[in-house]
């Protein structure tokens, strides 16, 4: 028997993760213009939003709130620290415990990017009630995933 004639050939841009994957990089890569007159990282400048969000917390709580690892996250706060946008101090009793804050020159950056969202909203060519729409399902879409496994 030959499975080959009786399976429906998909091909890889019919595929949702392929489609999740490229829209992925299509955003990034408008944002990455955008961000580069700040030599910053798309994931730089999620990192600094999350901090901006909530000056002074752990590093754990940013680790969740941008679902990444303390492998990930380190190096990101070690070159915001570099590049003076950022402090790391020690906390609680056993000194284990980082705190990240924002230094007034991050908080300066704060307003520099102001717009770099809106600079971006113009390439995804989707309405604000279909960009919500969107959010939302792709929300639903990372539980059930993550449910799943």
């Amino acid at each position: 028997m030959d499975l080959g004639d009786s399976r429906q050939h998909v091909g890889v841009s019919d595929r949702l993760t392929f489609q999740l994957y490229a829209a992925s990089r299509a955003m990034v890569g408008a944002y990455r213009r955008e961000l580069q007159a700040f030599n910053l990282t798309y994931t730089q400048y999620l990192t600094l939003q999350a901090i901006w969000g909530g000056d002074g917390r752990p590093v754990t709580e940013l680790c969740e709130q941008l679902e990444l690892d303390s492998g990930t996250v380190s190096p990101l706060l070690a070159r915001l620290e570099q590049g003076g946008f950022i402090s790391r101090e020690r906390a609680g009793v056993d000194g284990r415990q980082v705190r990240v804050f924002c230094t007034e020159q991050g908080w300066g950056l704060r307003d520099q990017l102001a717009n770099v969202p809106g600079g971006t909203r113009g390439v995804d060519g989707l309405s604000d009630d279909e960009l919500q729409n969107l959010s939302s399902l792709l929300d639903t879409l990372r539980a059930a995933v993550r449910s799943g496994s």
